[in-house]
């Protein structure tokens, strides 16, 4: 199956490059040539093309995936696996944008007494984000899942769709915290932190939920607090003190 997404261009799914790529090759788990390693590849590989077009846009350039593809030294087919149109290139391009601000405080130094409220924070902000804008980010989770049930009906059992930064930006928040807890809590508490921030969290206290987002940020903060105690101890200090 391929689908012809530009100029004519038939574009084979990821899962039959990636059989291609991993044939013969063992697929131990975390090994370079294994799935671990053909999942680090998929997200190195959609970085750079996702920088060549930020790099591009800085220059003045509405990057097309064509040119994006060109810049980051991959070739067109590859890239139009993970941005079939050039509106998903540009979508990708203002999600990334659009939290310089996180990515600033979360480069900012932090202690482990800071950790808990650094991570709070980052929760916060996010979900600010995506309540501010909803159209954007429900229309990119929409993206994401298309490509991702096409990547699966081809047979790739490992799609990479998307960056993942939600996690980087709690393990880096947390990390001075992260000799206090053995691997399997800070695995538990990390993944369950990444539940209730960004699109899919939004979603869920929207739709389902039926709150406004002053209502669902405090929903989301609430249960953010509950989990970091849980796993760390402390609590957050009362205003009043």
């Amino acid at each position: 199956m391929v689908l012809v997404y530009h100029d004519g261009m038939d574009v084979p799914r990821q899962g039959k490059a990636a059989r291609r790529a991993g044939a013969g090759r063992p697929t131990g788990r975390g090994g370079a040539e294994g799935e671990g390693g053909r999942v680090n590849q998929k997200r190195r590989t959609r970085a750079a093309i996702v920088g060549a077009a930020k790099q591009l846009l800085d220059q003045g350039v509405t990057p097309t995936v064509a040119q994006a593809a060109e810049a980051a030294l991959v070739s067109r087919t590859t890239a139009y696996r993970y941005f079939p149109t050039q509106e998903s290139l540009l979508i990708e391009i203002a999600m990334d944008v659009d939290v310089d601000e996180i990515e600033r405080l979360v480069g900012e130094p932090v202690d482990a007494a800071g950790a808990q409220e650094r991570t709070r924070r980052v929760l916060d902000l996010l979900n600010q984000h995506v309540f501010d804008e909803e159209v954007k980010y429900r229309t990119a989770l929409r993206l994401y899942l298309d490509l991702w049930l096409a990547a699966v009906a081809e047979g790739d059992d490992a799609p990479v769709v998307r960056e993942g930064r939600r996690r980087r930006w709690l393990e880096q928040s947390l990390e001075p915290l992260r000799s206090t807890v053995d691997d399997e809590a800070w695995n538990r508490v990390i993944a369950a932190l990444c539940m209730l921030a960004g699109g899919e969290a939004v979603v869920v206290l929207r739709d389902v939920c039926r709150l406004g987002p002053d209502e669902g940020r405090a929903v989301a903060a609430w249960a953010a607090e509950t989990l970091l105690r849980e796993t760390f101890g402390g609590s957050r200090r009362r205003a009043s003190r």
